[in-house]
Formats: structure tokens, sequence, C-alpha cells
């Protein structure tokens, strides 16, 4: 299991999003994404209560120059891996994804070795080359409730029967 997480930067301009570039072993290889990525293992465990909001701070800046303030948990996703297909993946392995949203930012975007950050307006979100799992994501998002959700594929595609969330 690979523990990460994910930010979701709604402002005026758009939704933050990061077009990746072609990379092995990276799920979202040539997709455009949330920014984010895997917890170190300091932001882990118990002894860091706040490591993953740290994580996806620290990821979203790294990775598109703008910091996030303000950020609050909106969701935990279990990308469930287990019968999927990836074009560059080879070694795959469930992730475990938190999930943080806010409309407060500072800083500039600016290209980084991940990809190229720009925003997008919500409703073209499902519009974007992206993983099929996060269509859903977005609905979810949209949806302005807290979740906890599965999300499952079956080869390339998504595993409706397997894909299920629960809003609070």
């Amino acid at each position: 299991m690979i523990y990460g997480t994910m930010g979701y930067l709604q402002t005026s301009q758009g939704v933050l999003i990061l077009r990746k570039g072609i990379r092995e072993n990276d799920p979202n290889s040539g997709y455009e994404t949330l920014p984010g990525g895997k917890l170190e293992n300091d932001e882990k465990g118990l002894n860091n209560p706040n490591g993953r909001l740290e994580s996806c701070a620290r990821e979203t800046e790294d990775e598109t120059g703008i910091k996030p303030l303000e950020l609050k948990l909106r969701g935990v996703i279990l990308f469930d891996n287990s019968e999927r297909e990836f074009q560059n993946w080879k070694n795959h392995d469930n992730f475990y994804v938190y999930i943080y949203s806010t409309t407060q930012k500072q800083g500039e975007l600016k290209q980084s070795d991940e990809g190229i950050p720009m925003y997008i307006p919500s409703e073209q979100l499902t519009d974007l080359a992206q993983n099929s799992g996060d269509k859903k994501m977005y609905e979810w998002l949209e949806n302005g409730r807290n979740f906890t959700g599965v999300i499952k594929h079956k080869g390339r595609e998504l595993d409706i029967q397997g894909t299920f969330v629960d809003f609070f």
C-alpha cells in the first residue's frame, strides 16, 4: 500500500491541475490530475498528526509553485489497483490518498519536473486526459460534502460494482 495526498485548489481562475509528463512507474503518467504525491516517512504515523496536511501543502507547492493555504481534509480514497492494468506502471500497488481542499493560495504557477500546472474551469474537469477514476473523485469533490470512498478498476476500466462512496 502506498499512502499519499492530493490537493483540490479551486479559485476564480479554476481548479489547479497538473499535466504530468510521461514517466515509468507513475499511475498518472501523461495525464492531467490534481497535484499530490506520496507521504514521506515523517508524514506518517502518530508522532506527526499534521503530516498528511503538510504533505499536501509540500507536494502542491513543489509541483506547481502554488502554496495552498487553509487546507481542510475533504475525503479519503482507496485506489484499489489489484485488478488494474497500467501502461506505464509495471509494479502497481494500491494507493490510500488523503484529499484536501481550499480556495486560498499564494504564489505563481511554475513548471516542475512533475509537469505543467494550469487552472481548469471546474465544469471541464471530466474532459481532461485522466484516469477513469478521477472523474468519480471530481464528482465526489463537487458534491461539497466530506467523503470516504473506494475507486476500483478492472483492467483499464472503472469497476462500477467495486467503486463506492459514503458522504458525511
